[in-house]
């Protein structure tokens, strides 16, 4: 039975800013969960919050508090209901009566899921239903100060592989860098993600961007602005993804019967685990929209779990999950992820990701640490 839980506050300095429509971002705020049973067998996870609640309602300050004080209490008190029945799939039970916080449930959640594929000794892909040996990789760029300073990031990722390019754009800084792109690189897999910084009225700024030829514009407009999200797509060609909209089946399917999306972006750290990843996936299929896995600058702990998600059979894009040293000088793992080939990476079939984790390097970037015995919790 799984005995404890700790977590590791953690802050790791990016290596290089990663500016969007939210500001500049130049760290990784972390939380890891590790779980332990009584045979020493260990589950891992990460939660995903940014330090800031701009992306979702989530940030890291408040994931602590409600992973310390809410969801580690009731899910003590659900693992002594079940007591050796552990099933990940239904591990979400346990926080029910819980309103939203889905990156919190998440990182207990997934790391369930891992504590299961240790116990198992099973790969934690094959726990998911299985999925490609490989993944290809696309790089996301944040804003630049000129041109000339994006187009030479742009050449930096060609150079080393990465198949596809997404740009962060918002109101005055978008046609002009994707124009320069596009020239630039006739034939290169181009996005957009604006984190929903337009409104309807500048749908006719969005629409000029039809002639670039983009694989997707993620997320132009508010998240809950539906119905203009739907009149905006039936005026564009480039299918619009939806990231910060979709939290939930109900939400996909609002999405699908409005026509607001042709694409959705699917991370189990942001939608609340594994278990509701793959309904979203079901219901994604059934509803005729592509999807694909995106990433939120996750420590290597995170981005495992991410890079399994993404060789799920169902997604169609490449990955926004690239290798550890794009991100950290320092990862968290014992050896950094890396291209198999450019542009590709070989997604580990291991039996959770306790084995990859740097104890060492864990502890050196942790800020707070905090354990609790959940069989008295």
């Amino acid at each position: 039975m799984l005995r404890t839980c700790t977590l590791y506050r953690l802050s790791l300095p990016l290596r290089l800013p990663m500016r969007t429509a939210h500001g500049d971002i130049r760290d990784k705020q972390a939380i890891l969960v590790q779980l332990k049973d009584d045979e020493g067998i260990e589950g891992w996870a990460e939660c995903v919050a940014l330090a800031e609640p701009t992306y979702t309602e989530e940030c890291a300050d408040s994931a602590w508090t409600v992973l310390v004080h809410h969801l580690l209490p009731r899910m003590a008190r659900w693992l002594r209901a079940v007591g050796e029945d552990v099933d990940p799939r239904n591990a979400c039970e346990a926080f029910r009566d819980v309103r939203g916080n889905r990156m919190s449930v998440a990182a207990l959640e997934m790391a369930i899921w891992d504590w299961q594929a240790a116990r198992k000794g099973q790969p934690l892909i094959e726990l998911l239903g299985g999925g490609r040996d490989r993944v290809d990789v696309g790089v996301t760029l944040g804003m630049s100060e000129s041109l000339d300073a994006l187009i030479q990031s742009v050449e930096t990722a060609v150079e080393q592989g990465f198949r596809r390019v997404k740009l962060k754009i918002e109101p005055g800084h978008d046609l002009a860098p994707l124009q320069a792109i596009r020239h630039r690189y006739p034939d290169l897999a181009i996005a957009a993600d604006a984190n929903g910084s337009y409104r309807a009225e500048h749908a006719h700024i969005l629409q000029q961007l039809d002639v670039y030829n983009l694989e997707f514009i993620e997320q132009p407009l508010a998240e809950d602005d539906w119905f203009d999200l739907a009149e905006l797509q039936a005026t564009l060609r480039t299918p619009i993804c939806l990231d910060e909209s979709i939290r939930s089946v109900s939400e996909l399917r609002l999405a699908a019967r409005l026509g607001a999306a042709r694409t959705l972006n699917v991370k189990p750290g942001r939608l609340g685990g594994f278990a509701a990843t793959l309904q979203i996936l079901a219901a994604a299929h059934e509803a005729g929209i592509a999807t694909w896995v995106g990433g939120m600058y996750e420590t290597g702990v995170g981005r495992l779990h991410g890079l399994m998600a993404a060789s799920l059979p169902s997604m169609n894009h490449e990955t926004d999950l690239g290798p550890s040293s794009r991100y950290f000088e320092r990862d968290l793992l014992k050896e950094p992820i890396v291209f198999a080939e450019p542009g590709v990476i070989q997604v580990p079939r291991c039996c959770g990701v306790a084995d990859w984790v740097d104890r060492e390097a864990v502890r050196r970037f942790s800020t707070a640490i905090w354990s609790a015995d959940l069989r008295t919790l």
